[in-house]
């Protein structure tokens, strides 16, 4: 009598079937981060241009985070319906023009606002929920460490983009930044994307779509708003996210102003981004083989120890880069590690909705 066959394909079998479509939703990613993790270098010379305050700059990116909690669910609803090709790749086009079109405000900061407005809903049609979950679709075996690379893309973002953008800035303008950074980095991903994404929860009718996702198992909106693990997982991320967004975008200013040349502070803020994806990769390749409860832990622990290095190192140099560094580290954990245990106590029935 033969040995029973295991139909499941293996960790190596699964990267030799999708890999380009991990390629591909990084580079996507990679553009969801990159105009917040720029965005710090766009403050002084829209000061300097209009007058308008760093509060009142800094709102756009309130109205921002304030616009997604009240809409991402629609929008993820909106992906588990019509499929991810569908939603995402018209959002990659218009939401890189929506960042370009901030180079052609004028001196009303309401144009400021509504501009945020525009550029909202057009990201959530792109955010990491689309392209984390059809690879999470792709990958059973290997899902820790496919994660782990896709969500690299957001440190290769935060690595890229600040540096790409003050040598546009001093190169050319602020507005020929806005310019490039959106069309041009936009461009790319939807031509790799259109190329090479595919999610295996959206072929067919949306009957079929759903009945692919149902077979994937896991909890509708509901069962997840009553589920303590998602509760405890959202708590975690709202934290966790809360602080970093503002660490990221005012990190430029903070270390300008202890006595860190814009240069250094740009080049460390880049640094943010290589320390994310050590960070994701990290994480990722551990998550296939350690406890869903010490991990996460961990991961969720290391910023406050990044902050206090900060808090203590003003006038300290190595201290500044070591906090820089870890907060860098520990974004990339939490984003990898959240996805993640997403996936596995959630599911990914209903994920755009849930995630």
């Amino acid at each position: 009598m033969s040995a029973p066959i295991d139909a499941a394909p293996s960790a190596a079998q699964e990267w030799k079937r999708s890999w380009t479509l991990v390629l591909a939703s990084a580079l996507a990613v990679s553009w969801v981060t990159a105009p917040v993790a720029s965005l710090s270098l766009f403050l002084q010379p829209l000061h300097n241009q209009f007058g308008w305050s760093f509060a009142q700059l800094s709102s756009g990116l309130f109205l921002y985070s304030i616009l997604s909690v009240l809409l991402v669910p629609f929008f993820g609803a909106l992906v588990d319906r019509f499929g991810t090709r569908a939603v995402a790749l018209p959002g990659l086009l218009l939401n890189g023009l929506a960042f370009a079109a901030f180079g052609l405000i004028q001196g009303s900061i309401a144009t400021w606002y509504v501009g945020w407005v525009f550029y909202t809903l057009t990201q959530l049609m792109i955010g990491t929920y689309v392209w984390s979950g059809a690879v999470s679709a792709a990958f059973e075996r290997s899902r820790g460490l496919a994660i782990g690379v896709t969500m690299g893309g957001i440190a290769v973002g935060q690595l890229i983009a600040p540096l790409t953008a003050r040598w546009l800035i001093d190169a050319y303008s602020w507005r020929t930044a806005f310019a490039v950074i959106g069309i041009g980095w936009t461009g790319l991903a939807f031509l790799l994307c259109l190329l090479l994404f595919h999610d295996p929860r959206a072929r067919g009718s949306a009957a079929q779509r759903q009945a692919a996702g149902d077979a994937l198992g896991g909890l509708t909106l509901r069962e997840a708003l009553r589920d303590t693990r998602f509760l405890r997982i959202a708590a975690a991320i709202l934290l966790q996210g809360g602080m970093i967004s503002g660490f990221i975008v005012h990190l430029i200013k903070l270390l300008s102003e202890n006595g860190v040349s814009r240069a250094e502070a740009a080049a460390m803020a880049g640094l943010v981004g290589l320390a994310a994806l050590l960070g994701q990769l990290t994480t990722g390749s551990l998550a296939d083989r350690v406890s869903a409860k010490v991990l996460p832990s961990v991961c969720f622990a290391l910023p406050a120890v990044a902050y206090g290095l900060l808090l203590a190192g003003p006038g300290s140099r190595p201290l500044q880069w070591a906090g820089v560094l870890l907060a860098g580290f520990a974004s990339g954990a939490a984003v990898n590690i959240t996805t993640y245990l997403t996936t596995r106590y959630v599911g990914l029935a209903n994920f755009g909705k849930i995630y």
